[in-house]
């Protein structure tokens, strides 16, 4: 064997047991934990406005006028599988703000 294979394939197990080294110090690492109260920075959740309080929780049974903060409440307690494209939409715009 020449010289400059043996220092090729010496330089390339060290470099093995250098990725596997560091592979396994991220494996056992844990990971920190987030500050009390922090919101995860990569996740942007939409704020769905609430009703008011009233006295009566019950949401009415008669349909209310599209769009307003009744319907919204309504559409959160349909199942979502029954909306229709306008009414998605309708909340979107209504319903859902950042």
């Amino acid at each position: 064997m020449s010289k400059s294979l043996i220092i090729s394939l010496i330089s390339i197990v060290i470099g093995v047991i250098t990725i596997a080294v560091g592979l396994y110090v991220l494996s056992v690492t844990p990971a920190p934990a987030p500050a009390p109260g922090a919101a995860d920075p990569f996740v942007v959740m939409p704020q769905v406005k609430t009703p008011q309080a009233s006295e009566d929780n019950s949401v009415p049974s008669a349909p209310a006028e599209r769009g307003s903060e009744t319907w919204c409440e309504q559409m959160m307690n349909k199942p979502d599988d029954s909306w229709g494209d306008a009414d998605a939409r309708l909340f979107a715009k209504n319903c859902v703000y950042e």
